[in-house]
């Protein structure tokens, strides 16, 4: 019986860690609000939309990856429509957005969006694909 790879660990996902030189929360760490977590860290959390974001070690059913970046910006990884991405890139005027933590439907390109674009972010659905719809503000 063969098993199925988490898509955390997918080499595009790897390849955004190791560009931003991160390392993943450590036991000491997990559950902590990610304001209080020391900068150049990324976790998983099912808490994307509150104020806490919470952090853990292992990835679970359908959760976000979060970074908190060496500058400590928090930068928030998930899947969206290719024209979703083509407007978020552009940054010319505000988006809507539903950010898959998971490729789902036709939301299959992995984005990395700066929490300081992000106006607004509505809890996940828990269902179909437990995607978050962000609000996001031009550059």
């Amino acid at each position: 019986m063969s098993q199925v790879q988490h898509i955390a660990l997918a080499p595009e996902r790897q390849a955004l860690r190791e560009a931003n030189q991160l390392r993943i929360v450590t036991a000491q760490e997990e559950g902590t609000a990610i304001r209080h977590l020391p900068n150049g860290v990324y976790g998983f959390t099912g808490a994307p939309a509150t104020n806490e974001i919470p952090l853990f070690i292992k990835p679970i059913f359908e959760c976000f990856e979060v970074h908190k970046r060496a500058d400590g910006e928090v930068i928030f990884i998930g899947y969206v429509t290719e024209k979703e991405k083509q407007l978020i890139e552009q940054g010319l005027e505000p988006v809507v957005a539903d950010l898959y933590p998971e490729p789902h439907g036709e939301a299959l390109t992995l984005v990395a969006i700066s929490g300081t674009r992000v106006d607004r972010r509505r809890p996940p659905t828990r269902d179909n694909g437990n995607s978050m719809k962000v609000d996001i503000g031009p550059r």
